[in-house]
């Protein structure tokens, strides 16, 4: 059976919510997770490797996000 994976736009407030679902999922924050999860403490559960994900998004979407806020007020 073929499986179609459709992407979804998520915008980083988003992004942002659904850290917080995870955190209170799980108990512990974001940055606590990844370091856990970097370290090889927490295994490679596909709810685990998908908050990693969301993460990594959240981290280099900040940037990109600061930099239009400056454009626009500019």
């Amino acid at each position: 059976m073929e499986v179609k994976i459709t992407p979804e736009k998520a915008d980083f407030n988003m992004l942002a919510d659904m850290l917080v679902d995870y955190e209170e999922k799980y108990g512990y924050s974001t940055i606590e997770f990844y370091r856990r999860y970097r370290n090889g403490e927490l295994g490679d559960d596909d709810d685990l490797m998908m908050w990693a994900g969301i993460y990594h998004l959240y981290l280099i979407s900040h940037p990109v996000r600061e930099f239009m806020r400056e454009e626009a007020a500019a």
